[in-house]
């Protein structure tokens, strides 16, 4: 082999070796690497809904009910607020975890996952659900019915990845403060207000 040969054969190395190494680093950089979950408890997690809920509750002369964590004939809702107006009742649940969050809007745990761990939690829609019965059967409690009970979950964690079918029907922080805005949290349905509030809050536990 003469020394040219020699050289040439080692360019042709180095050259296999830069693109091997170029691949690799191509392929990590590719890769997401799942966030370390910072999570927001207690009032941190609710407190930009809770406070965009209070404008717009002073706005339409409607009342929030805060604290909403509610205890009746052995049942518990975990709720952060509930807005209570002539259209009804909407309550809030918070979910202030962060890192990725995956689930299936009938499964029931969902998992978060971060840097370091991965942590199963009860699907917060189908909780969102039970809620949602025992604020309603608090109003049976004390004869009111026909009212509208909505409950709707609120991630509220901007450092979350929420990797969630669409239609699941959870809101970011952004999509709340958009849904606030719709029209039927304007209708008139004759929902005594006063008398609602009162008919809740017997059952209202502090956190």
């Amino acid at each position: 082999m003469t020394l040219m040969d020699l050289l040439l054969l080692l360019l042709v190395i180095a050259a296999a070796v830069a693109v091997y190494f170029f691949f690799v680093k191509s392929r990590d950089e590719g890769t997401e690497t799942p966030r370390k979950a910072k999570n927001l408890d207690g009032v941190k997690k609710s407190a930009k809904a809770l406070s965009a809920a209070r404008r717009f509750a002073a706005l339409h002369q409607y009342q929030v009910i805060a604290p909403a964590q509610i205890a009746k004939d052995g049942k518990f809702a975990d709720l952060d607020f509930i807005i209570v107006g002539w259209f009804g009742l909407l309550c809030v649940k918070c979910v202030g975890l962060g890192g990725q969050i995956y689930g299936n809007p009938g499964d029931p745990m969902w998992l978060q996952v971060d840097a370091e761990k991965r942590i199963s939690f009860e699907n917060p829609m189908r909780a969102a659900e039970a809620d949602t019965r025992l604020v309603r059967d608090t109003l049976f409690t004390a004869n009111l019915r026909g009212i509208q009970v909505e409950t709707v979950c609120v991630f509220t964690n901007k450092k979350a990845t929420l990797a969630l079918p669409r239609g699941t029907g959870h809101y970011t922080l952004k999509d709340f403060k958009a849904l606030l805005g719709k029209s039927k949290y304007e209708q008139d349905k004759g929902v005594d207000i006063p008398q609602t509030v009162d008919a809740v809050k017997k059952w209202v536990v502090e956190g």
